[in-house]
């Protein structure tokens, strides 16, 4: 397998979370759940071959994807392809979406849509670009160019939603989005409704999906675990409320979660 994770240039940093290329990635499995982080994402499919979602409960395809998608922020896991003959996949931090494609991202929450349907031919011709046998860093500076030209500099991104964003992520705990709203000088209505356009989910949805990836991080690479002590540290105050969560998010109850991961927290393999 090979794999590539670009640099990220200090001028789309606060954008952009990740920049990666996979190659010849063949997984014993064959269907991954990815699991709610918050992002969006362009992934690009280099050699033509479609990826799948499939049903979470049948298993039964869902939906074709190719060439190049874009996916929404997701409130619920989806079961997608495992295998990555040649691929690249672009990340966006929360909060990016409406610089990035200007109209209201929660439009787009839950859902993944071929990517020309957001950007029109501008992606296309990206794609065509990084289907020339050029190197995964040439690969990587064609994105950053397209990036240029589709990025929007959003001063109220960049001074309202990164404020709430961070502060919400920083004290998944503790957050009280109510004094947040007001902090910022909104009601709580025109809060939700700035929340959502730019973040694709409603402050408190987005709160319960930073604190379940607080979760994945506090037992990754851990040996021994006390689910009632991480269910305590991430600020659950019962294990009935703390499982339903753990179990909306990953369809699978905590236990089971360890059994099953293997690489990647947000990515378990469908066995």
């Amino acid at each position: 397998m090979i794999f590539n994770q670009h640099q990220i240039p200090l001028r789309l940093e606060k954008y952009v979370t990740d920049l990666l290329y996979h190659k010849d990635y063949y997984p014993n499995h064959k269907r991954d759940k990815y699991l709610p982080d918050g992002t969006i994402n362009i992934i690009f499919e280099l050699t033509n071959n479609p990826k799948f979602i499939y049903d979470n409960v049948t298993g039964k395809t869902k939906q074709e994807c190719k060439n190049v998608w874009f996916s929404g922020v997701l409130k619920d896991y989806i079961t997608i392809s495992s295998h990555h003959e040649e691929m690249m996949v672009l990340v966006f931090k929360p909060g990016t979406g409406f610089p990035l494609i200007y109209k209201d991202i929660s439009k787009f929450t839950n859902q993944v849509v071929p990517a020309e349907q957001v950007f029109g031919d501008s992606i296309l011709n990206l794609l065509k670009d990084l289907k020339l046998p050029t190197t995964p860093e040439e690969k990587f500076l064609a994105i950053e160019k397209w990036l240029d030209n589709q990025l929007t500099e959003d001063d109220f991104y960049l001074e309202v939603i990164r404020y709430a964003i961070d502060a919400i992520e920083n004290s998944p705990t503790q957050i009280n989005l109510s004094e947040l709203s007001d902090k910022l000088g909104y009601s709580q209505k025109q809060f939700i409704q700035l929340f959502k356009k730019y973040v694709g989910l409603t402050p408190k949805q987005f709160h319960r999906v930073i604190r379940f990836n607080e979760i994945l991080a506090a037992v990754e690479n851990q040996e021994t675990i006390s689910w009632t002590i991480v269910a305590a540290d991430c600020g659950y105050f019962d294990q009935a409320h703390f499982i339903k969560d753990f179990q909306s998010f990953s369809g699978i109850n905590p236990k089971k979660y360890l059994s099953d991961i293997e690489d990647y927290p947000n990515f378990l393999p469908v066995k």
